[in-house]
């Protein structure tokens, strides 16, 4: 196997160059690490979906009430 560049296009790298962290060595952490308090944590936590337990329980419960009051 050759070298040789796949394309010349914004991806243009050689065929055996390594992609994202595969390499050998240390990576690339040039990013700044990130600051963060407990109030933001709690508040991305409140943000993320529920548990599938939880997300199947509020269907079950919607599906209950719907049924209940005659409409679906």
């Amino acid at each position: 196997m050759t070298d040789k560049k796949l394309t010349d296009g914004l991806n243009d790298r050689p065929r055996n160059a390594p992609i994202g962290q595969s390499a050998e060595g240390f990576p690339d952490d040039s990013a700044q690490p990130v600051e963060t308090d407990e109030m933001m944590v709690e508040a991305t936590k409140r943000k993320l979906p529920d548990t599938p337990r939880e997300k199947l329980l509020k269907e079950v419960k919607q599906q209950h009430d719907a049924s209940r009051l005659g409409s679906e």
